[in-house]
């Protein structure tokens, strides 16, 4: 059976046990009580005859196929229990596509009712069946692990980003054994695996592609060394391909002679190396002539431009590739870790640019500071001029920017005039630019305001400025006009911690805008709670820190479940991964049994009183003039995620309203300020401001 989060029963021929209600499915199903047994085989054993106005009798199976898209992944197992020939077509379409999100949330309008939101969602924008709790999963594995007809009707699996819980290692043994599993696949065209071990995985991963008949329909692969490509055979519907090389590995690459003649008809590329270099791989590809350019629909490159010596903490894929630990060194890394410089050049010789309609570069320079290198700059101010002579790329629908980690945080001036605005520069000439995602990864609040001696208000402002300087720069060009007018999707998954350069006193700062009762009891409740003399001079370091704690973790750790094959870009038809539960607790609370965390009767943080998720409310009130900021700048957004708060817009408010996250405080926790707001009281200042607000 191929189980549904907390699914409701589904059928009469369902039966329910006492700690769950499940659907069940199939001859072999993965959870069955004794007359769901019966009832399947009586169905599979028994011939049916239809009567020429039955819809099997009218219709040709590819028919049925096409209705069998419209319908529901628990109204599918209800179709299959009706006669052997719908059961094979149902049984097809339910295992199909397999995607597991564990303990993932949705929309806050379905209020956790996953039976509801699978209904609504699952195979409509998905068009996949869902997993959505561990115990499900092992049903799964068990199921079409004993089941070789199930087994090969997975064509597209998919393992989405899931958090292991402390100390257990159930998550990632369970993904090592689907992967062994898969291993003896032979109609499997996807797999994705966000892997709780990411060395181990790739690893695994790279291993799983080698086997020939995992290879024979797969139509994406992953490789780390150059001889992967071909061993033991190229996948002869290969359209996507991710280089993950070894600086040392990379060689030359002649497109017009085997192998590398296939990557004249790929769809994507990603290129990456053990030190992000991955305009290097770009270079050494030959092309068959200049004029017979990579014709990509998506390109992915990874690049940094890195004198310094030494390795990057974060650098999980060196770490894996190399077989180092992050304390070795030798005096090839130090020359392999000289790092090239950002060259637009060469993508424009080896991609055709005017084709591409996905474009993302996770590029940077590291040398901004130090050694005065413009190359971040340069890279993006020779895009503009290419995408201003070729009518601004109209093919190009999706762009997404990344930096690196970089604990040397530039100085805004130098952020500005070095990152910004050449970006902001190419941004806008882009004229169909639909979905723009810029994520420049800063780790934590920048604190500059130690040695101005300006006063809370002209802290706030320089802030504000910066903001406005960076919108502006690619909102609207010399003329006035407005630019980017058709962009549906903006994405600033760092947002705070990119342009909060100057650090005020937290009541007077960003921070604190909303004069609601709701916030002004979640700071007393940090206060109450998370405040610790013998740590924090001042309360305004615990604000500062609890709250800068749970923007990381939105930051970093929240992932939206998008499939491969999408249906709709709005964020509302698909579940979401939140990331690590009780985040402030775990960091700051050494004793679960003296704080109010309820860690025993909500192990996984999702009730309404989770002091992260009252967090994560007051930082949408705090949004709030910002949101407003942004929908004035870009008039047709229609889906916004401001670090990492999703934002739909509602037509009939016609606004952007949070969808994952409430924008109201309980009841329960107003309970306690009911008083106040009844007679029309409002909480005492100061207050920061955005703009006025």
């Amino acid at each position: 059976m191929l189980t549904i989060a907390e699914s409701r029963p589904a059928a009469a021929t369902t039966t329910t046990t006492s700690t769950s209600t499940s659907t069940a499915t199939g001859a072999t199903p993965i959870s069955v009580e004794n007359d769901l047994k019966c009832s399947t085989s009586a169905v599979i054993g028994k011939p049916t005859i239809h009567p020429p106005t039955s819809i099997l009798s009218a219709f040709p199976p590819f028919i049925i196929q096409k209705v069998l898209e419209y319908v529901d992944q628990f109204d599918l197992v209800r179709l299959l229990l009706t006669c052997s020939q719908f059961y094979g077509l149902a049984m097809e379409k339910l295992y199909r596509r397999i995607t597991v999100v564990l303990d993932a949330e949705f929309p806050v309008k379905y209020h956790g009712d996953s039976h509801k939101y699978i209904s609504a969602n699952g195979m409509v924008y998905m068009d996949s069946s869902l997993i959505m709790k561990l115990r499900n999963l092992h049903k799964f594995v068990n199921t079409v692990r004993n089941n070789e007809t199930i087994f090969q009707l997975v064509k597209y699996f998919v393992f989405d980003k899931s958090y292991e819980a402390q100390g257990s290692d159930t998550l990632k043994v369970t993904q090592s054994q689907i992967l062994n599993m898969f291993r003896h696949s032979n109609n499997l065209s996807f797999l994705h695996i966000s892997f709780v071990d990411f060395g181990e995985g790739v690893g695994q991963l790279t291993d799983f592609f080698l086997l020939r008949n995992v290879r024979q329909k797969m139509f994406k692969l992953l490789i780390t060394e150059p001889s992967q490509l071909v061993t033991p055979i190229i996948p002869p519907n290969l359209t996507n391909l991710f280089l993950m090389l070894e600086d040392q590995d990379i060689q030359c690459m002649d497109l017009s002679t085997s192998p590398y003649d296939t990557f004249n008809s790929l769809f994507t590329l990603t290129c990456s190396t053990s030190r992000q270099m991955g305009l290097s791989i770009l270079e050494k590809i030959k092309l068959s002539s200049p004029d017979m350019k990579l014709k990509l629909k998506g390109l992915t490159v990874f690049h940094r431009h890195n004198q310094c010596e030494g390795l990057d903490d974060n650098d999980d894929l060196h770490l894996f590739m190399s077989g180092h630990s992050s304390d070795e060194s030798s005096d090839d890394e130090s020359v392999l870790n000289t790092g090239k410089k950002l060259d637009f050049g060469i993508i424009e010789q080896k991609v055709d640019l005017t084709y591409l309609t996905h474009l993302y570069l996770k590029v940077d320079c590291n040398e901004h500071r130090d050694n005065m290198c413009n190359c971040y700059e340069t890279f993006f101010k020779q895009f503009e001029d290419f995408a201003q002579k070729n009518d601004g790329l109209p093919d190009l629908v999706n762009f997404e920017v990344e930096s690196y980690p970089n604990m040397e945080w530039l100085r805004p001036h130098q952020q500005m005039e070095n990152i910004l605005t050449p970006l902001g520069s190419f941004i806008k000439t882009l004229v169909n630019l639909l979905r723009l995602t810029i994520d420049f990864t800063t780790p934590g609040f920048k604190m500059f305001d130690s040695s101005l001696g300006l006063s809370n208000y002209l802290l706030n402002k320089l802030n504000e400025h910066l903001m406005e300087a960076f919108f502006l720069s690619f909102f609207i060009n010399n003329d006035k006009l407005p630019l980017l007018t058709k962009l549906k999707t903006l994405q600033l998954p760092d947002f705070f911690t990119s342009f909060v350069y100057y650090k005020p006193d937290f009541m007077e700062s960003l921070l604190h805008t909303c004069k609601c009762w709701g916030c002004h009891l979640l700071l007393e409740t940090l206060k109450n709670e998370f405040f610790d003399t013998r740590i924090d001079d001042t309360v305004d370091t615990t604000y500062y820190m609890s709250i800068g704690y749970i923007l990381g973790k939105l930051q970093a750790d929240r992932e939206v479940c998008i499939p491969i094959k999408e249906q709709t870009f709005h964020y509302s038809k698909y579940p979401i991964n939140k990331g690590q539960p009780h985040t402030l607790h775990t960091n700051f609370h050494s004793d679960s049994a003296n704080c109010c965390c309820d860690l025993k009767n909500d192990p996984l943080g999702v009730g309404e009183m989770n002091i992260d998720n009252l967090i994560t409310t007051y930082i949408v009130h705090q949004l709030d003039p910002i949101i407003d900021y942004l929908t004035i700048m870009f008039v047709n957004l229609d889906n916004l995620m401001i670090h990492g708060i999703y934002y739909e817009r509602d037509w009939f408010l016609n606004q952007l309203v949070p969808i994952y996250d409430s924008h109201s405080y309980p009841k329960a926790f107003l309970d306690q300020v009911q008083d106040e707001m009844e007679r029309g009281i409002h909480p005492e200042g100061p207050f920061g401001n955005f703009r006025g607000r």
